[in-house]
């Protein structure tokens, strides 16, 4: 029942769009109107002003304002942080090494035996290198 429901909508939806769109499109003469009486729909909306005049700024704003090329950005939150190099990657090895030994000195001191790591597999890349 649902899909009955989703279905009607869907038509009356794609409907919608069909008949907009012949209207706006329909020359005027079809639509019983004089050519000459101000274009199609779609004319009178793009002819149509949407937006405001701005009005010229009076003398005491424009005397207060900075010249344009003075105005420059200015970061809102300071300058950027110095940020650390990425490790190399010895230096990743290192701490990879001193983590895990500190992984095996916890588990020791939780009486736990040492976890049995398995051999990694070679990839078909590490082999080629051999």
């Amino acid at each position: 029942m649902r899909d009955f429901f989703a279905w009607h909508r869907q038509k009356a939806a794609w409907g919608g769009l069909c008949l907009w769109l012949g209207l706006t499109l329909l020359p005027q003469s079809a639509l019983g109107q004089p050519t000459g009486s101000g274009g199609s729909p779609l004319d009178t909306i793009l002819s149509t002003k949407l937006w405001a005049d701005v009005p010229e700024a009076r003398d005491f704003v424009r005397e207060s304002r900075s010249p344009p090329d003075s105005l420059t950005y200015q970061p809102l939150t300071g300058v950027d942080p110095e940020r650390p190099t990425p490790k190399s990657k010895a230096e990743l090895e290192a701490l990879e090494s001193e983590l895990e030994k500190a992984g095996a000195q916890n588990q020791g001191r939780a009486g736990l035996k040492p976890a049995v790591k398995k051999p990694v597999a070679k990839t078909a890349r590490q082999l080629g290198q051999q």
